[in-house]
């Protein structure tokens, strides 16, 4: 996966390999989404590509903190927006329906960086740790 913000240049060498954040968050038990709109704000917009046959449910780390992003319906796509108003270690977390739990490395973002990730059918072709 590649992060790219404005101008098409590299925001980071990010290997994150997960789905979905929203433009607004709800409280759940895996975490709490936040709310984040407006043209002017800075943040992190994450497009996820899901190639599977499984929706895939999301969550992002930002410094420590999770917060649920979202589902990415099987063989969807789906934009995110999240608050960053600095730069911050960021990875993301998925599970797979009746499946695995995967988080990707932590990489250290900015504000107005976009990221661009595909959850391939072959989980082994993603830098990312699995487990149940």
């Amino acid at each position: 996966m590649r992060g790219t913000r404005g101008h098409g240049r590299t925001a980071a060498a990010a290997v994150l390999a997960f789905v979905a954040l929203s433009a607004g968050c709800t409280t759940g038990s895996g975490g709490r989404e936040v709310s984040f709109r407006g043209a002017n704000a800075p943040g992190l917009t994450i497009t996820i590509r899901n190639q599977r046959t499984q929706d895939a449910r999301f969550w992002i780390w930002v410094d420590g903190r999770r917060d649920r992003l979202g589902t990415v319906q099987s063989t969807q796509s789906r934009t995110f927006r999240v608050r960053l108003d600095r730069v911050a270690e960021v990875s993301l977390e998925f599970d797979l329906t009746l499946g695995e739990r995967c988080v990707t490395r932590t990489a250290s973002l900015e504000p107005g960086a976009r990221l661009n990730v595909a959850i391939p059918v072959n989980l082994g072709l993603m830098d990312v740790r699995c487990g149940r």
